[in-house]
């Protein structure tokens, strides 16, 4: 996919109109938080996810977009703030007893864990959920795939396997009409028309990883 077929620029272009005047300033320090990533982690951070930050960083340090399903937006710059505190070992989250993760969804592709200092959360909830980046997958797993934790999350899934398939996904739900782009308060909510459905990762509590993908497994339907 060329950089101008990018679903990240369909986002920019719904927060841009929606959020009208001058466009805001580029994040200083962005690189900079890139580079130090790869070095803790001795990676190379996946281009299209470096695309994402660099085109919407800006607009996501100024206002609380529901880019993820509803699900809020994080800048950069905090949500790598939350993955050195999640991972530091006076987090809850590294307390063994802590929590016990029941299952992972495909199996093998995300480590059983409260938290990993290789999750770069992306978007939350306000009440204790995350979406997520997965920078260090388990042996079945993919660098860079999308995934879900939180305090009360006992199930892991991974929702897209990468940044840019989660929103291609999720832009087709919108030309199908099962998720609306709204724009309310200068801030851009992509949701489902579903009033009943209230959080995406209920539906991957309830239907498993695959609910999302635009064709359903073979032999179950789709909820949306």
């Amino acid at each position: 996919m060329t950089p101008e077929r990018s679903p990240f620029f369909t986002l920019l272009s719904w927060m841009r109109t929606c959020q009208p005047g001058s466009a805001p300033p580029p994040t200083d320090d962005i690189e900079a938080i890139f580079a130090d990533m790869e070095r803790e982690l001795g990676l190379e951070l996946p281009e299209d996810l470096k695309t994402y930050f660099r085109l919407l960083n800006p607009d996501l340090t100024q206002r609380e977009h529901g880019l993820f399903y509803g699900l809020i937006a994080i800048p950069l710059q905090f949500g790598d703030g939350e993955r050195k505190d999640l991972s530091h070992l006076d987090s809850v989250f590294m307390d063994p007893n802590f929590q016990t993760i029941e299952a992972v969804d495909p199996p093998g592709t995300v480590r059983p864990v409260p938290f990993d200092a290789g999750w770069l959360p992306l978007a939350h909830d306000y009440g204790g959920a995350y979406i997520a980046v997965d920078l260090h997958p388990d042996e079945r797993g993919q660098v860079g795939q999308i995934i879900n934790f939180g305090a009360r999350e006992r199930k892991r899934f991974v929702l897209a396997s990468s940044i840019t398939e989660l929103f291609t996904e999720m832009l087709q739900h919108v030309a199908d009409g099962r998720v609306e782009q709204v724009c309310e308060g200068e801030a851009v909510e992509l949701r489902f028309t579903d009033s009943e459905i209230t959080h995406v990762l209920d539906l991957y509590e309830q239907f498993g990883a695959s609910v999302l993908k635009p064709t359903p497994p073979l032999g179950r339907a789709s909820p949306l």
